[in-house]
């Protein structure tokens, strides 16, 4: 018999389908920048993409919460899903038509990021929490995230021998895979709204303005919250255009080949899930503050260490161990965001907290490729650190700190 979060049917079939649409996700994580980076080779191209993906979260970000605390989550998500279908093929039909261009690629790289926003906030905040009980939170992350990292050793991989025998751009029609296990799940799924009609006010621009207001104002309010909002800010900065610069680095500085880059950064995403892993276990019988603190100074540590070496195996790895690090926060910084926010709140709250960290989000890849080519890409990964550490420090000083989850020491 199953215990732990998986007893629950529904969470255990959503974090299943999840985990193997990221399978076919990873394809189009490789094959977009690589595209970029095979017309231009231009790292400032290949951020840019990164840049539009993100700017959504920003724009969109603090609307789209108070959206999302108004409708059936399940509807949204199955309208999500097609949406995401529709736009990923559109990059091989407009090959096919012969009207491919980079700015294309940009516009539908805009257009999957507010997807994106809507899916993510939705399926992170609202989703998760609704398939568990509330004290299995943590390994309930833990368990979601170790499935999605799972994808990231079979797509990459995937996506290497994908791209080298039919190109980047065919390679996206396995991309738009990615969405039929979850479209098909929250097809069967039960609906999820957890807050009834008569509970909302009228939906009009006021009403919408007050409640992105609202997100904002709660957020704000949580000494918690805010902190940890300080404290992502500032690594993400430098963490964000990670993905984008060893890319970079591996293709333009090192001349790899796409299958060999992508059995690397398998290699790297199957290594996180240790992270995914270790995090309900490093957290076990001590405040989480104190968990998220540690976790954070290493993956700095590991970010700066890329900046000493030359070989790209040993680049590779110390991208691996940050990424092994800060996966084990992300799961703890998911936790005061779902606990400590009501369920009527948590679209509005997490909107709004994910509209200001994804400011530092979009400005990290161009930020790193700016230093990248003022300097070099060492230079990158010791500023990437440096922000990691500075991160850690603000944790340290302020009442992220004392956050006193206690995570139940498992039963023998």
């Amino acid at each position: 018999m199953r215990r732990g979060p998986l007893r629950h049917k529904w969470f255990a079939a959503f974090t299943a389908a999840t985990g193997l649409g990221g399978v076919a996700d990873e394809v189009a994580r490789l094959a977009l920048p690589l595209l970029v980076l095979d017309i231009t080779h231009s790292i400032a191209a290949a951020a840019t993409l990164r840049v539009v993906q993100s700017l959504p979260y920003i724009l969109f970000g603090a609307p789209a919460g108070a959206l999302i605390d108004r409708v059936d989550k399940r509807r949204l998500l199955i309208a999500c899903d097609i949406s995401s279908i529709a736009l990923t093929v559109a990059i091989p039909l407009s090959a096919i038509g012969g009207v491919f261009s980079i700015e294309l690629l940009y516009v539908i790289g805009f257009l999957l990021g507010t997807v994106e926003v809507l899916w993510g906030v939705t399926t992170d905040f609202s989703v998760v929490p609704s398939l568990v009980e509330e004290h299995e939170l943590t390994d309930a992350n833990a368990i979601f995230f170790a499935a999605d990292r799972a994808a990231r050793i079979i797509g990459p991989t995937l996506g290497g021998f994908a791209i080298a025998a039919i190109g980047n751009v065919s390679a996206m029609w396995i991309a738009a895979l990615a969405f039929l296990p979850t479209l098909a799940l929250f097809y069967l799924m039960p609906p999820i709204l957890e807050i009834s009609a008569a509970q909302l006010a009228p939906l009009t621009v006021r009403n919408v303005v007050h409640e992105i207001g609202d997100g904002f104002a709660f957020v704000w309010r949580l000494k918690v919250l805010r902190w940890l909002l300080v404290a992502m800010s500032i690594a993400n900065l430098g963490g964000v255009g990670l993905r984008t610069l060893i890319l970079y680095v591996l293709r333009e500085e090192h001349h790899l080949d796409e299958v060999t880059i992508g059995l690397a950064l398998s290699v790297s995403g199957g290594l996180t899930i240790i992270g995914s892993l270790l995090a309900p276990r490093l957290a076990q019988d001590r405040p989480m503050g104190h968990s998220m603190i540690a976790v954070i100074l290493a993956s700095g540590l590991a970010a700066l260490a890329g900046a000493f070496t030359g070989d790209w195996r040993l680049i590779t790895l110390c991208f691996t161990g940050r990424e092994i690090a800060w996966q084990a926060f992300i799961i703890y910084a998911f936790i005061p965001r779902q606990r400590d926010v009501p369920a009527n709140m948590r679209g509005r709250a997490n909107g709004a907290f994910r509209t200001v960290v994804l400011i530092s989000n979009s400005a990290s890849p161009a930020v790193l490729s700016l230093i990248v080519v003022v300097a070099s890409s060492a230079a990158a990964f010791a500023v990437a650190g440096a922000l990691a550490i500075a991160s850690a420090a603000v944790a340290a000083f302020t009442p992220l700190r004392d956050y006193a989850v206690r995570e139940p020491v498992a039963d023998e």
